[in-house]
């Protein structure tokens, strides 16, 4: 189903391309707007020893999300090794950066999962579970900001129409999940009508629809076994997750207070932790690849009162360079690394699509 062959280079290259492209476009755009307003750039209080700790916090954020991931798969008692989680975790927000409203992500996760030993349907039902636990941890962490800390934000306007949509969007989709994990009848009536949709008006593909039917029953009974796993035998796992996200989060969110500091700029940590949440809670429903353009300018509007307008364009540049950027070099080396070698067809590493529907999955070696 997703094999590796499936991504092209030069394609993947593209979509890079435009999301570097949408991302530092924004960025100048900012500078461009604020020397035509006559506001110079203030650098007399720069101190950028500060941003080591931005680098250190955004290293510390991958290390814990793996570390998450590593014991999450131990639920379904096919543990992976920490080397594969981290490149299951940058290869995630590496696809996530240069796809649409970050789409990318969660396929490039499941297909390090699947290599690393487990099923199509355990590495989706994992995958989706964690991403339902994601949203929940930001809920979890913004009320109690707002309720135990005292911290105040303000979210106006579209953002907070977004917020709205988000709410409404995640509860029909978990919705719709436990609807048709109970109801897979209805599942493979939709699987039949796509094979002939597919037979009827794209005659030149060729597949055989047993093999699909029975990848498609393997699939989601995998899938309703890992929801029994985790929220009925193993349900520690559950918390493990929202633990786990939470301590990356703090980390993730941190950078922007020590990019801050190294403008000369104090702001409580609470209280930068605070502004970003809601952000992060609607970024995913931007269109563009990563958020880009969104991201930047949601940032830079938050954070303008504390800055000014004399370092609000260094502190974007700084803190997109390494929440961002950075991030996309790791994961694109990491993700490129697994192409090559599903590419150079090394036993260990690369199946054939016919051995990914039967269940007979090679794993990713510790070593590579």
């Amino acid at each position: 189903m997703l094999d590796g062959q499936t991504y092209n280079p030069q394609k993947i290259i593209k979509q890079i391309l435009i999301s570097v492209f949408i991302s530092l476009g924004t960025i100048i755009a900012i500078f461009l707007i604020l020397s035509f307003r006559g506001i110079s750039i203030n650098l007399s209080q720069f101190q950028p020893l500060w941003l080591v700790g931005g680098f250190i916090s955004i290293i510390a954020a991958w290390l814990i999300d793996a570390l998450r991931l590593f014991f999450t798969t131990r639920a379904w008692g096919k543990p992976i090794s920490y080397r594969n989680s981290l490149t299951g975790v940058l290869s995630c927000y590496f696809m996530s950066s240069i796809t649409p409203s970050a789409t990318g992500g969660s396929p490039a996760e499941m297909l390090i999962l699947n290599r690393s030993g487990m099923t199509w349907g355990e590495a989706g039902c994992l995958t989706a579970i964690c991403g339902i636990l994601y949203q929940v941890t930001l809920l979890i962490l913004l009320l109690f900001l707002v309720l135990v800390l005292g911290v105040h934000f303000a979210l106006r306007g579209i953002l907070l129409h977004l917020l709205y949509s988000f709410l409404i969007f995640y509860s029909t989709l978990i919705f719709l999940l436990f609807f048709f994990l109970n109801r897979l009848d209805l599942v493979y009536r939709i699987a039949h009508w796509g094979m002939r949709f597919a037979n009827r008006y794209f005659p030149k593909i060729k597949f055989s629809e047993d093999s699909v039917l029975k990848w498609v029953n393997d699939f989601f009974v995998d899938f309703k076994n890992g929801f029994r796993i985790l929220f009925i035998n193993k349900p520690q796992y559950l918390i493990l997750n929202i633990v786990g996200y939470s301590f990356y989060f703090v980390c993730f969110f941190s950078v922007a207070f020590f990019v801050l500091q190294s403008l000369g700029v104090y702001v409580p940590l609470k209280q930068v932790l605070g502004d970003q949440i809601p952000l992060y809670l609607v970024f995913g429903f931007l269109p563009t690849p990563g958020a880009s353009g969104g991201v930047e300018l949601s940032i830079s509007s938050i954070f303008l009162p504390s800055t000014g307008p004399e370092k609000i364009s260094l502190f974007i540049l700084f803190w997109r360079f390494i929440t961002f950027f950075l991030t996309m070099i790791v994961g694109a080396m990491t993700f490129f690394r697994v192409l090559f070698v599903i590419g150079k067809k090394i036993p260990q590493v690369a199946p054939s699509t016919k051995a990914a529907l039967s269940g007979n999955n090679p794993h990713i070696s510790n070593s590579e």
